[in-house]
């Protein structure tokens, strides 16, 4: 680490060892009471991977907060190539009204002013095109895997991309459709092999794998799939399949 990063240092009582802790505001150092501090520089030193990799998830946390207040000019929907333009058109009401023109145009009327108003409205219709895609999707592979699906259920979770229940539901996150082709098809692969395996047995990671033979590489990137989706619909830091 060429340069030591900013840092702030609280000395507890109650510590029994040293903590790093990134936050919004910066890096927090917690020390016990009576800690050499001169030890710091060489204890930073160390971390250097960590605060590096810890310093730029906080920083998309950041924008993303920043985003929840900031109206999009734009949806894109990277898992099935679709995106959209959004026209605002604020009026004095306390309700959003959206409408879809042509095929790629959006137009959003009402209470625009007011995130309280037109984060849920967008929020719908993000689950809307989930219902539409990410279902018809599943039902693709389903059949070209020969596997039945009982029922789908489309939601807006913060903690899972996908699940499979007991009744025999496939859920999926409608957030999928921010990510990455590859990373949306393999929640959708994964989900399906629950199907047959509702475990995570061995043979439940040997048969994903036939599906996906790149199934270690997508497992790991799906763990920052997060920062694909526009703080103003999710507040989730991360988000995993079931």
């Amino acid at each position: 680490m060429s340069k030591l990063p900013e840092y702030r240092v609280i000395e507890s009582a109650r510590a029994k060892r040293v903590q790093l802790k990134m936050t919004i505001e910066g890096l927090v150092i917690v020390v016990p009471k009576g800690f050499d501090r001169s030890d710091i520089s060489e204890l930073l030193r160390e971390k250097a991977s960590w605060i590096k990799h810890a310093g730029a998830r906080v920083e998309v946390r950041r924008r993303a907060i920043e985003e929840t207040s900031s109206r999009p000019d734009r949806i894109c929907f990277r898992a099935v190539e679709r995106d959209w333009e959004i026209e605002w058109h604020p009026t004095p009401s306390d309700r959003a009204v959206l409408r879809e023109v042509g095929r790629n145009h959006l137009i959003v009327r009402g209470g625009v002013e007011n995130p309280e108003v037109w984060r849920p409205a967008l929020r719908r219709w993000v689950l809307g095109q989930g219902r539409k895609h990410l279902t018809a999707w599943l039902e693709e592979l389903a059949v070209r895997r020969g596997i039945e699906v009982k029922r789908t259920s489309i939601r807006c979770q913060r903690t899972r991309w996908g699940s499979y229940s007991a009744t025999g539901t496939v859920s999926l996150n409608a957030q999928l459709l921010f990510l990455p082709p590859d990373l949306a098809r393999y929640v959708l692969q994964h989900e399906l092999c629950h199907v047959q395996y509702p475990d995570h047995s061995p043979a439940f990671w040997a048969r994903l794998t036939d599906v996906e033979p790149e199934t270690r590489r997508w497992r790991a990137e799906l763990r920052d799939g997060w920062r694909f989706v526009p703080g103003w619909l999710s507040h989730a830091s991360t988000a995993a399949p079931d």
